[in-house]
């Protein structure tokens, strides 16, 4: 799976494929520095590729033997619900993170589910401009959902309409 296969520009020399097993200690470093007050533990990580390809579909960014990001999804009857994503510091905006975000969305498309809905922090502006970009919408609040009492916004996408 390619840059090129997710419809957007490609980021030279950047690889997008499934998460492998052997991914999982740099992904726990990753998600440590992206998400410090709540990051997956190694056996979050573990028990989430367990649920691959059923329940769960992960990609990483790989340049080289490094990871630069990543993304997964996990299906609840027919909704898809974005898990994570996150890209490392000096791949943050670049594109990274759209191309991630194509890909977990086009494989939702594919699973057969209907819309896809995340939890994103209320604060965390980068992050929202860049689901409603690609047809996201808001739906509610979750007070108190993050580590520290922290508001999450519900985002959803219907993929009916966004088709």
């Amino acid at each position: 799976m390619t840059p090129e296969a997710s419809g957007d520009g490609a980021i030279a020399d950047v690889l997008l494929r499934p998460l492998q097993w052997q991914d999982i200690p740099e992904l726990v470093s990753m998600d440590l520095e992206a998400f410090p007050y709540d990051a997956w533990s190694a056996e979050t990580f573990w028990s989430e590729l367990a649920r691959v390809p059923q329940a769960a579909f992960y990609v990483v960014a790989a340049r080289g033997r490094r990871l630069d990001g990543y993304a997964g999804i996990a299906y609840i009857d027919s909704d898809a619900h974005l898990q994570t994503l996150a890209v490392s510091p000096n791949s943050q905006r670049s594109g990274l993170g759209r191309q991630l975000l194509s890909v977990v969305l086009a494989e939702a498309i594919r699973h057969g589910a209907s819309r896809c809905l995340l939890e994103v922090k209320i604060d965390n502006l980068p992050a929202i401009a860049l689901y409603t970009s690609v047809g996201f919408t808001e739906l509610g609040t979750r007070p108190g959902y993050y580590p520290g009492g922290e508001t999450a916004l519900v985002l959803v996408r219907d993929f009916e309409e966004a088709s």
